[in-house]
């Protein structure tokens, strides 16, 4: 049986020869070991697979030097989209500052760490590893503010991107409250519909961790749609807006807050790739949204980049 090692290296010099992974019919030219490692879903078109396969390369540490020639003879960043590999080669020894052949040895040199790294993390296959083997293709959030509590209620349709996934996790976080108390924030969770909670675990004042039990095992390419509410007990105040930060793959995410008719926000605004440490900031508002007739406020992102935040703020 071959080396997943030598396989992957092979895999990656037929990807990265002409235009790379700028060009077109990519799943033609993907290797089913890249396909694997990356997670791509079935039916995944060249924006899909270029954006799966950059994420992956991103999560795995090599270094400044090797990522960026990894990046470029795969022709992701745009200062090395040319039409062939050599021409990248040449723009990677400038770039490098030194030799052509000396850029070309340092792109077999990475290509073979990097399919090293993938080898030594991916292991024998574990179905049971909650946190890999889907994604999430659309996830439709409501946040309700006009109850007595505040109340998340999500519905994700995921789709398995391996064989034999009968378990899911999901999370779920409340930020710091405005005052600065700080102390354990009390969450409630359950499913409504499409799965069961197994284990829930606390991790910090306020995140929490869920393991899904599957009503049934998916294969590769099948479909699922649940249904969880979350809800904070505790009556402390919430920060003004409401972020998701997709840590896998999610082709389409749609937001909508209610809020009470009686306590209507001043301002409304869309959060868009926001990095994470920016949303406990003071409030900068954006182009003001419009709240309708019901109290309401939505938004529908395609295209969510994995550690960024997406939603909506308020001024209240």
């Amino acid at each position: 049986m071959p080396d997943i090692e030598d396989v992957l290296v092979r895999e990656f010099t037929t990807l990265r020869r002409g235009w790379g992974l700028q060009h077109t019919v990519l799943r033609e030219r993907m290797g089913p070991t890249i396909a694997r490692w990356c997670e791509l879903p079935p039916g995944a078109g060249d924006r899909d697979i270029r954006r799966r396969i950059g994420e992956a390369i991103e999560e795995i540490e090599l270094g400044p030097d090797t990522a960026v020639i990894i990046r470029a003879a795969l022709a992701i960043d745009s200062a090395f989209r040319f039409p062939t590999l050599s021409e990248r080669e040449e723009q990677l020894a400038q770039h490098l500052h030194c030799s052509v052949r000396t850029a070309r040895r340092r792109v077999e040199e990475a290509f073979r760490l990097l399919a090293q790294e993938i080898a030594a993390r991916r292991g024998p296959d574990n179905l049971d590893d909650p946190d890999r083997g889907w994604l999430v293709r659309r996830f439709r959030a409501l946040v309700r503010l006009d109850r007595e509590l505040p109340e998340l209620i999500e519905e994700r349709t995921i789709v398995a991107v391996r064989d034999g996934v009968r378990r899911i996790s999901a999370r779920f976080s409340v930020p710091p409250t405005l005052d600065g108390s700080g102390g354990e924030r009390a969450v409630t969770a359950d499913v409504m519909q499409g799965a069961r909670i197994t284990t829930a675990e606390r991790q910090g004042q306020g995140h929490f961790y869920y393991i899904l039990d599957l009503p049934r095992q998916l294969e590769r390419g099948d479909e699922l749609t649940y249904t969880m509410v979350f809800q904070i007990q505790d009556g402390k105040p919430i920060r003004d807006y409401f972020a998701f930060v997709p840590l896998t793959t999610c082709e389409s995410f749609h937001v909508r807050v209610r809020f009470d008719p009686a306590r209507l926000p001043r301002t409304v605004w869309k959060l868009d790739r926001t990095p994470p440490r920016v949303l406990a900031d003071p409030p900068a508002p954006g182009p003001p949204l419009p709240v309708d007739g019901a109290g309401e406020v939505g938004l529908q992102f395609t295209d969510l980049e994995r550690g960024y935040g997406y939603g909506l703020s308020w001024l209240p």
